[in-house]
């Protein structure tokens, strides 16, 4: 949460970070402004909703799929709420999510929990 109010006080706050109106890259040339094509929002909804449907529910109540199901709607319905957004806020939910799927998913190997020492 710490993170998201320090992206928010930069893109709002120019003074603070003038190079963040001109260091964007490929398609997006100022984090401060929302992304023109809305690509940025929708790839970090996809990224939300394959985190969400990669968790297991093996064992889980019925109780859980139920709020499951429910949890993989919310990223479909913020992707409009996130175009608003900085694209410093979208690439940031990007690479966090894209961080998280990767490490969700190595941890499902008994080769990577092996070398971390993790039984």
């Amino acid at each position: 949460m710490v993170y998201i109010s320090m992206i928010n006080r930069l893109a709002y706050q120019f003074n603070i970070n003038p190079a963040i109106l001109s260091d964007g890259i490929l398609w997006f040339k100022d984090l401060s402004s929302p992304d023109p094509t809305g690509i940025l929002p929708v790839l970090g909804g996809l990224m939300s909703l394959l985190n969400i449907m990669s968790t297991s529910l093996s064992g889980g109540s019925s109780q859980f799929r139920k709020f499951k199901k429910l949890f993989t709607i919310f990223p479909l319905i913020s992707i409009p709420i996130w175009m608003t957004f900085p694209a410093a806020f979208n690439v940031y939910w990007l690479i966090t999510a894209g961080c998280q799927l990767a490490v969700m998913n190595a941890f499902r190997f008994d080769r990577f929990r092996k070398m971390m020492g993790i039984p």
